[in-house]
């Protein structure tokens, strides 16, 4: 059973990676005014927001942008901050990683490794965030 509970484990922490990567394009967008965050959410006017909020997690948007940064490997200071146990099942998820957070940089490519603030269990944090050894 063990070894059940950690898959079950991984597979919901899978998905804080799913939703990181949909919020790349807002990242994008608000790069082009020098900025990792964008203006917070307004229904009303459509803006979307900083976060996202799937059925295991909520991923942030965090950090502050630095332009220095030029080395395609190099964090650019925009960070993805992955909340699990805040997401819609509300309690229906593993007890291995709720209140467990998942901190990515973002590199200046574009893509994601997992950073310093996280406290998700190694075993958990999907292979495609884990810095290469």
């Amino acid at each position: 059973i063990p070894a059940y509970n950690d898959y079950i484990a991984r597979s919901q922490a899978a998905e804080g990676v799913s939703l990181a990567d949909g919020l790349k394009v807002r990242i994008a967008e608000n790069l082009q005014d020098g900025e990792c965050k964008g203006p917070d959410a307004d229904p009303q006017s459509g803006v979307v927001g900083n976060e996202d909020k799937g059925k295991y997690a909520l991923a942030k948007i965090e950090g502050d942008y630095d332009a220095s940064k030029t080395d395609a490997g190099a964090p650019n200071g925009c960070k993805v901050e992955i909340t699990y146990g805040q997401g819609t099942a509300e309690g229906k998820i593993s007890k291995l990683i709720t209140g467990k957070k998942l901190v990515l940089d973002q590199l200046v490519n574009g893509s994601f490794i997992a950073g310093d603030g996280t406290d998700l269990a190694d075993k958990f944090i999907p292979n495609a965030v884990k810095a290469k050894k």
